[in-house]
């Protein structure tokens, strides 16, 4: 499962860098991962899924800031297991708190006013491009099956982490979260998938080891010879995703890391699925003790969650897309309604009003505003733009930023900041806006 999920990522992430015509580090790593993930998918062995999770941090550290947050927990997951030298029973209380703690931030993170209002909700926005990839109608988003989704789909995460920390409903608590984020891995217009991927291979770790067994029995069900057809088709759709992601992008390339994707996705979900609702409903003691190691993973996980609270990072804090705002000392958390902010600039924020640059254009073109260290950040980047902005009242233009004359923190490319909307803040923000 963890060998799907980074195929998975590389399907849905196939922009980071490539080994050909203009070879990049992340290109060649990302190679590599791709042949370790579908080696250890075609012949299990813990050598390989050790490699595998060395090879993760690396590709979660090249990638950002533009870092998924499925990612960066797949990074934390991947080091867990390194750590605790894949001990099962050291291991696998480390990676189910990991979850854990990224779920309940994630499922926190949605009690503002901008998710639970469906007219802004980013719940919503997703359901509607949902139901437009199958050609159906969109959801009112005024109208009562817009507050259901917008409030639905809040309730659902708020209770999935308190299900599987009930003995007796934890079964059921896998069995939502699986159905759950497999529905929304089904949308059509974006790779959700990855997300769900790296969820998949850790709700299972709540489920008692007759799952386990299940999976076991179907690789063994099989005859030789379907086996053999088995291994050749899961090495046939590592492989090509792998090098479909790390070679330029044409037409048939594009066409099977986007809509092809679901081709394997879909029956493997199913699988999956499948093994998980008929798992034995026996209830299982776990194992919750921490070696020193996952005490320390588990805490850096937590702080990660703290950050947009803390104003350090708005960007990977297990906030995504969450309608989340946090600028300034202010919040529309409904109960975090103030922030600590332990930053300074993120109060700045900047107004694009004319430039030569098409990556700032796409701020005035969909009204966004930039958080000063995102925007020094970018200029930095671009000394060959010319930008005329406002901050506050003050309007200033330059073709050479003073931003430009000093380098600016290395540690703002590990805590970026997300673009505001200037006209509705709570407004949804689907995508990374190249500040970034």
């Amino acid at each position: 499962m963890w060998a799907v999920a980074t195929i998975a990522h590389l399907a849905g992430n196939w922009y980071h860098g490539d080994i050909w015509p203009e070879p990049t580090l992340i290109g060649w790593l990302a190679l590599v991962g791709g042949i370790m993930a579908t080696g250890l998918l075609v012949r299990p062995s813990r050598a390989l899924l050790a490699a595998l999770c060395a090879l993760i941090p690396a590709l979660a550290v090249l990638e950002a800031p533009v870092l998924g947050n499925h990612w960066l927990l797949a990074a934390f997951v991947s080091v867990a297991y390194l750590l605790t030298a894949g001990v099962w029973e050291r291991f696998e209380p480390t990676a189910r708190i990991i979850l854990l703690v990224f779920y309940g931030f994630a499922a926190f993170a949605k009690l503002n006013t901008g998710f639970l209002d469906p007219t802004t909700s980013c719940g919503v926005v997703y359901a509607n491009q949902w139901l437009d990839g199958f050609g159906l109608r969109p959801i009112q988003a005024a109208g009562p099956l817009g507050w259901v989704v917008a409030w639905g789909s809040a309730g659902v995460e708020l209770a999935v982490p308190i299900l599987l920390l009930i003995p007796r409903a934890r079964r059921w608590g896998v069995v939502l979260a699986v159905i759950f984020h497999g529905l929304i891995s089904l949308d059509l217009q974006q790779h959700f998938y990855d997300f769900t991927a790296v969820l998949l291979a850790l709700f299972v770790l709540f489920l008692p080891d007759t799952f386990h067994e299940r999976l076991r029995s179907l690789a063994e069900r099989p005859s030789s010879s379907t086996l053999r057809v088995g291994r050749l088709l899961a090495a046939t759709v590592g492989v090509s995703v792998t090098f479909s992601s790390v070679l330029p992008l044409s037409e048939r390339s594009g066409w099977w890391l986007t809509r092809g994707s679901f081709l394997w996705w879909t029956p493997y979900l199913a699988l999956i699925t499948w093994a998980v609702v008929t798992s034995s409903a026996a209830r299982s003691r776990l194992n919750w003790r921490l070696a020193p190691a996952g005490v320390v993973l588990v805490a850096l996980v937590f702080l990660n969650g703290l950050t947009p609270y803390l104003e350090l990072k708005t960007a990977y804090g297990w906030n995504m897309y969450s309608n989340l705002v946090t600028v300034a000392g202010d919040s529309n958390h409904l109960i975090v309604t103030s922030t600590l902010p332990l930053r300074d600039g993120h109060e700045r924020l900047v107004e694009v009003i004319e430039t030569s640059d098409d990556g700032l254009q796409s701020y005035i073109d969909e009204g966004y505003l930039l958080p000063w260290p995102t925007f020094v950040s970018y200029v930095q980047r671009h000394p060959e733009a010319s930008v005329t902005y406002r901050i506050g009242d003050a309007i200033s233009h330059t073709d050479r930023s003073p931003a430009r004359v000093e380098p600016v923190p290395w540690w703002w490319r590990w805590m970026p900041l997300r673009a505001v909307h200037g006209d509705e803040p709570d407004r949804c923000q689907t995508g990374f806006l190249p500040g970034l």
